[in-house]
């Protein structure tokens, strides 16, 4: 019998060998010229530097400000501080943003610098949305509540809020934050006594029930197109899946009228004047140990104080 031994499995071909990569190996220079080359190198070095820092090369010479609206570009220019002819490189970004934040109006600040000559400084303004009224003066609020304006003069096209501070302003901020531009400048107050009932009065005198700061955006596109369809001066929006509207707002029915109180003596066909008042009626008053006076008509009673 023969066995696997008898019948060995042919070998495999060994794998073929790689080639070793290659080292990489200097030039045969000699000392000198290797200092040369480090000398010409740290010139260039030298050179460039002072190009990019200290020249007039990649000085600035152009400063352009874009997405002002109210504020002067020149005052954003006397914040960002920057003197003609100082180059880009040694110009910091970060700290010209900071100055330029400096101003209550811009809400951020981007600087960019354009090689060769110039710098962009991109600003972001904060938006109206409401005012406040303090003492003889109106207070312009953004969004996020911030007080960035005070003027003696009522701010155009923006609600005044009626509202304390904490959760109530919150609420009337956030209703007129999110009221399209058209409509915000159609509300003239918005008051809020509880964060759950807000309330608008418009320009043409119309009374708005807000009902609770949720479904904002809802709301706004129902009001919008109630105002232009309906002469109505008053509109209900706290349920904006069934809004209502009517000429006036609708007034709780009157309390029933109490029913009127037997009078004393009037089951024995006596006068209710001729009764004694239980006020004054000795009777009334068990806690006195005194002698009780008798009435007319009336068997007295043994009288103990309450102890």
């Amino acid at each position: 019998m023969s066995s696997l031994l008898d019948h060995p499995l042919p070998t495999l071909p060994p794998p073929p060998q790689r080639d070793k990569p290659r080292r990489m190996r200097l030039p045969s220079w000699s000392r000198t010229t290797y200092r040369a080359i480090g000398v010409a190198a740290a010139l260039l070095f030298a050179v460039g530097m002072w190009l990019f820092y200290f020249s007039s090369v990649f000085a600035l010479d152009s400063l352009v400000i874009e997405g002002v609206r109210t504020v002067s570009p020149t005052e954003i220019g006397a914040k960002a501080d920057l003197g003609a002819g100082t180059p880009l490189a040694r110009i910091n970004g970060e700290d010209v943003a900071g100055r330029v934040m400096g101003i209550s109006s811009v809400a951020s600040v981007q600087v960019e610098r354009r090689w060769p000559n110039t710098v962009v400084i991109k600003v972001v303004e904060r938006d109206a949305v409401a005012a406040l009224a303090a003492d003889d003066r109106f207070e312009t609020l953004d969004a996020t509540g911030f007080v960035y304006l005070s003027t003696k003069k009522q701010p155009k096209s923006i609600p005044v809020v009626q509202a304390v501070a904490g959760a109530p302003r919150d609420a009337a901020i956030a209703v007129s934050a999110s009221l399209p531009t058209e409509l915000r400048s159609k509300i003239e107050t918005i008051s809020v006594l509880d964060p759950q009932a807000v309330l608008l009065t418009t320009n043409d005198g119309v009374t708005v029930m807000w009902g609770p700061s949720e479904e904002n955006g809802l709301k706004a596109q129902i009001l919008a197109a109630l105002l232009k369809k309906t002469d109505d001066k008053w509109i209900d929006l706290r349920l904006p899946s069934t809004p209502t509207s009517a000429q006036s707002s609708p007034k709780p029915a009157p309390p029933p009228a109490p029913e009127p109180t037997p009078t004393p003596g009037a089951a024995d066909g006596t006068e209710g004047t001729d009764a004694p008042d239980a006020t004054t009626d000795p009777l009334a008053d068990p806690t006195t140990g005194s002698e009780v006076p008798v009435l007319p008509g009336v068997v007295p009673s043994s009288v103990a104080p309450i102890p």
